[in-house]
């Protein structure tokens, strides 16, 4: 029983069970990324992991194919799902990162945004990570409205 409006976890994992065995294992890449992903953010400087994001203050396609669309959709699909539960923070940028190494795999191009904004009068400035690909954003929303990018870095 759930006073949050989720699901109770016997019915998540239910639902797993019943899942395709591909979605099963997007699921457990997904999972892994995001693992090795924060860990990289938290134990490498940004110069270092700047390396691995794509070329800087630039910008991919607005256009993909629908084939590119739907593997995009999946994968957003699969951090979305995984994110709230694993056991370290999986906030924006872990999720842009494994959205954008994942996509890279499959050979879709991709931008990664950085953001910041002022959020109310004491919490100061806020920082945000979101991932486009075509004209989709895959993680953190459509941010550009709320936050002004301050970098993007792109396939």
């Amino acid at each position: 029983m759930s006073t949050t409006g989720k699901r109770p976890i016997a019915r998540r994992l239910l639902n797993l069970l019943r899942r395709p065995w591909r979605d099963k294992v997007l699921l457990f890449k997904v999972l892994v990324l995001l693992g090795v992903t924060r860990l990289a953010i938290n134990c490498l400087s940004f110069k270092r992991l700047e390396r691995y994001l794509g070329h800087r203050m630039q910008e991919s396609s607005r256009e993909i194919t629908a084939e590119h669309a739907k593997k995009a959709g999946r994968i957003s699909w699969a951090i979305h799902a995984i994110s709230p539960y694993t056991p370290w923070t999986s906030n924006c940028f872990p999720q842009a990162l494994t959205a954008k190494i994942l996509l890279r795999r499959q050979g879709i191009n991709s931008t990664l945004y950085m953001g910041a904004a002022f959020k109310g009068n004491d919490s100061g400035l806020q920082g945000h990570a979101w991932l486009r690909c075509g004209p989709y954003y895959l993680t953190g929303g459509d941010s550009e409205s709320q936050f002004g990018a301050i970098a993007s870095f792109a396939d």
